[in-house]
């Protein structure tokens, strides 16, 4: 037997006890679930009825507000001109679409960009410990949706896309309050990107409990086929 039959057969051994251990690996990954749309569209509260109708199961609701939003400097009255004017962060400006409308934008620069890509490494953690998430999620730039789809790679993933009438939801937007009128018109045409999604959604004409229970059915049928 030479030394090159030895090392061949060294190599295929290692190969096959590291697909062993990465099949093992993957079979203990929890199950992640993008919720992707507009802000105001209804995620959150899909969210929590999600989580209330799964247990005892756990399902974790991380997403933009508490992996990113709320992560970032806080934004107050005296530093209020710097978030209105470019910077490396984040900022916002106002402007008016063809039919008059006023559009509020968030952009988002090179470290905020940081931010959200660490946003996606902590829900692809999230899975590869073990546990199941359901995550708010707005595709403010399309990279991010890339980046997204890159690290949850090989973790069983169903993407929702989350929709509902502009006008709808700019009566939401006013109603609720929590985020001045006209942003989500400013990301309403790109924020779901050309992805396929497995399964589509309207919270304008089902209720959060009603699309809960959508969301149930259809990955216990995709786990069954």
């Amino acid at each position: 037997m030479n030394k090159f039959f030895i090392y061949f057969i060294c190599l295929i051994a290692f190969i096959t006890i590291l697909m062993v251990y990465y099949k093992q690996a993957k079979s203990n990954y929890g199950t992640v679930i993008i919720l992707n749309g507009p802000s105001g569209a209804g995620k959150s509260s899909i969210q929590k009825s999600f989580q209330k109708l799964m247990m005892p199961n756990l399902w974790l609701k991380p997403g933009i507000d508490n992996l990113f939003d709320m992560v970032m400097p806080d934004i107050t009255p005296e530093n209020m001109q710097y978030w209105q004017s470019d910077n490396p962060i984040r900022w916002v400006s106002t402007s008016q679409d063809s039919d008059g409308h006023n559009v509020i934008s968030i952009h988002v620069g090179p470290q905020g960009d940081k931010v959200a890509y660490a946003m996606n490494s902590v829900i692809a953690e999230y899975a590869k410990s073990g546990c199941n998430v359901i995550v708010d999620y707005i595709a403010y730039d399309q990279k991010w949706l890339a980046d997204l789809q890159k690290k949850l790679t090989g973790i069983t993933t169903y993407y929702i896309k989350v929709e509902l009438p502009l006008d709808v939801l700019e009566q939401r937007e006013s109603a609720r309050g929590t985020s001045p009128s006209g942003h989500a018109r400013s990301h309403y045409h790109t924020v779901y990107g050309d992805i396929t999604y497995d399964l589509v959604v309207n919270s304008e004409k089902n209720k959060p409990d009603e699309i809960a229970k959508q969301i149930k059915g259809f990955i216990e049928n995709e786990k069954l086929s």
